[in-house]
């Protein structure tokens, strides 16, 4: 199978520049502006590629997460020639005032999880745009070609999670809440249950369920003082 790859840039993000959201939770996919790599660069602009259930222990983030460099696409790359070839990089194509940028997958190293949460966010790429960099960092490890649908069935939980924790965040900050607070009050509660309501997310039948409850639990938060 050749790779897959976007028709319109616009497909690969959920937000770039001004559109961001600080409240969204980090996740694979955001793209940061001026990170230094040990051992790979510096300072310029990275890519998360850790893996969302790798990125966090307990509901904290862990001390180390990879990262990879991003630089200008001085090629141009056209969007046909990246099903067959350019294997050791991914597109960035119109990330907002940077301009065309590419993934370099052999440009790898880890960053302080710390440094990230303070560090410019440029741009949160959409689902199909995390499928998109997955599959092509697993093509350049394995020469495996596994479909972005595949990658979606395995991580569609985490990405609902991360919606669910943003939207919490923005309810109970708008209530006067800490987000640290608010961060904190959600993955209790998405402890709670047997099974828990995380774990519930891993089941498609029961995803609305939960998208249920958590919001009808922030607008019960959001009335209270907050801690």
């Amino acid at each position: 199978m050749a790779l897959e790859i976007y028709q319109d840039p616009a497909e690969l993000y959920r937000a770039r520049g001004e559109e961001v959201n600080p409240n969204r939770p980090l996740f694979t996919g955001d793209v940061f502006n001026d990170v230094a790599i040990p051992g790979i660069q510096e300072a310029g602009c990275g890519i998360v590629i850790t893996h969302p259930c790798s990125m966090r222990e307990g509901g904290k983030l862990r001390d180390r997460i990879l990262v990879a460099s991003v630089v200008g696409d001085d090629a141009k790359i056209p969007p046909a020639k990246w099903k067959s070839g350019y294997y050791a990089k991914a597109p960035l194509p119109d990330l907002g005032a940077v301009g065309d940028r590419v993934v370099l997958l052999d440009s790898i190293g880890t960053v302080p999880g710390e440094e990230l949460e303070s560090a410019n966010r440029l741009a949160c790429l959409s689902d199909f745009g995390i499928n998109l960099l997955q599959q092509r960092l697993t093509f350049y490890l394995t020469r495996a070609a596994i479909p972005t649908q595949t990658f979606q069935e395995a991580t569609v939980h985490t990405m609902v999670e991360a919606e669910l924790l943003e939207e919490w965040i923005d309810e109970l900050t708008s209530a006067g809440w800490e987000p640290r607070s608010a961060t904190e009050e959600f993955n209790a509660f998405l402890g709670e249950g047997r099974p828990s309501l995380q774990s519930q997310l891993q089941d498609p039948q029961r995803r609305s369920s939960v998208r249920t409850a958590c919001r009808r639990k922030v607008k019960e938060l959001a009335v209270r003082e907050s801690p």
